[in-house]
């Protein structure tokens, strides 16, 4: 049962069966006798206290009691790494911080679940964005990985996914986790293994290939990833990746056995809606009578909150709302973009005017059937979609967008590195590693951290 999935288990199934059956007996012994019932049945008698139990001499099975825990993926039990990480996670700030990323997972968690049970993966490959992203699908990494499961931009061809002035796919919690869960079930049919099918996730299918040949022209055999690792083959992030992994989704397979609260509330359904023409999530948000905030969250692909004019686009929103936004994007009589209207002057341009406004020039030339950007003419008329005033995409820097640690933080008291990486949205180990120390370390009140700028809330 993954995280917050309201899915009632085994165990619980099994309690409840009994609890039911004990009433109904109490409800028949309290019940008074029917005078045409027929007599109750006499029940066998046993020969004696010494009679032999039918059960054999280990007595009856244990009624209502938790099984043990199964694992889709192997788990490294007594794994010198792999525990040391798991330690750290059931700490009660390591717990804590494991809820508040999995309460930010809630939105995305169903559609994940159903789409690991489509292509037939094991569960615990839904907790993979915990350590990509934290859940977050705005994250963008060190080397330009952005989304929940930090495709690169070189990594999306043959997976689903695009890039260009309007969207960026990778962002987009139903294709990317479409095209994970292809990229990983492509990873474990090339090298059958799970442990190296998910480090060739994080360094890449050739890097993971070099290893295993290095490693075999070295003597061994069938080298594996715990192997690999021994010989100093794999750079330092793939080596602690693994690990950290699997011992995060040991902990959340499980969370009520590990100390985690599991969230019995009702998630979101999402439906895809076809938009097939350019739509403000604004306008629509107040058309449809629909949270923005609830549209953004779903919808962070959008450079600028506003959808492609392509009729192959789909809009997520919530399945209650779906008849509602159809009925709204499917009305030719509503206007659901805000457009300028620019007269051409002397000397202008399409990018020029496409600079001004802060609309790329494809949305302008998508807004203007027949428009050749190589021939405008004095007076003519321009529709400019009115962008500028809604959210603007992240850009992403040169070297990637990484978490710059470029302001400071002065620790007070009831600090712990894990609240203050939840409240500056960085993963505890990184925000550990920029201040020269351990997830271990003791930070005390008044100590100054590095920390990344918070960026403002739309």
């Amino acid at each position: 049962m993954i995280f917050g999935d309201p899915r009632i288990g085994p165990g619980i199934r099994a309690a409840t069966a009994i609890a039911i059956a004990t009433a109904i007996a109490l409800v028949a012994l309290a019940a008074p006798a029917r005078a045409d019932a027929p007599a109750p049945r006499a029940e066998p008698q046993r020969a004696g206290p010494d009679a032999a139990s039918p059960w054999g001499e280990a007595g009856p099975p244990l009624q209502g009691h938790a099984a043990d825990p199964l694992y889709g993926l192997p788990m490294p039990w007594g794994e010198e790494r792999f525990e040391a990480i798991r330690a750290q996670y059931l700490t009660d700030d390591g717990k804590k911080w494991l809820a508040a990323v999995m309460e930010r997972a809630r939105p995305f968690l169903p559609y994940i679940e159903e789409r690991i049970r489509f292509y037939g993966l094991p569960d615990e490959l839904g907790f993979l964005p915990v350590v990509e992203s934290e859940f977050s699908p705005r994250n963008v990494s060190k080397s330009g990985a952005a989304g929940l499961w930090q495709f690169m931009r070189n990594s999306i061809a043959g997976y689903g996914m695009r890039i260009d002035d309007w969207v960026d796919e990778r962002r987009d919690f139903m294709k990317s986790t479409d095209g994970a869960l292809r990229k990983l079930a492509d990873n474990y049919a090339s090298f059958g293994d799970w442990d190296i099918a998910l480090a060739a996730y994080n360094c890449g299918d050739g890097a993971m290939r070099r290893a295993i040949a290095k490693a075999k022209q070295d003597g061994a055999d069938a080298p594996d990833y715990w192997d690999l690792g021994k010989r100093g083959l794999l750079k330092g992030e793939t080596a602690g990746y693994v690990p950290k992994f699997l011992a995060i989704a040991s902990i959340l397979r499980y969370p009520g056995r590990n100390g985690l609260i599991p969230s019995w509330e009702e998630p979101v359904a999402w439906e895809a809606v076809a938009t097939g023409r350019p739509v403000d999530l604004k306008i629509l948000s107040e058309q449809a009578g629909l949270s923005l905030a609830l549209l953004r969250e779903a919808n962070p692909e959008l450079r600028y909150g506003v959808t492609p004019p392509s009729t192959a686009y789909a809009l997520k929103v919530p399945a209650s709302a779906a008849a509602a936004v159809r009925a709204v994007v499917e009305d030719p009589e509503r206007k659901l973009v805000r457009y300028y209207l620019h007269t051409v002057r002397s000397g202008d341009t399409i990018s020029g005017i496409a600079r001004r406004y802060g609309a790329p020039m494809p949305a302008i030339v998508d807004s203007n059937p027949g428009l050749k950007p190589d021939r405008i003419r004095l007076g003519q008329v321009i529709v400019v979609p009115a962008l500028k005033d809604a959210p603007p995409p992240e850009i992403e820097s040169a070297a990637g967008g990484a978490p710059e640690f470029a302001s400071s933080y002065v620790v007070a008291k009831g600090d712990t590195l894990w609240s203050i990486s939840l409240r500056y949205d960085v993963q505890p180990e990184l925000l550990a590693e920029r201040n020269g120390l351990v997830l271990s370390s003791v930070i005390r009140e008044g100590m100054a951290l590095r920390v990344p700028i918070l960026k403002a809330t739309l």
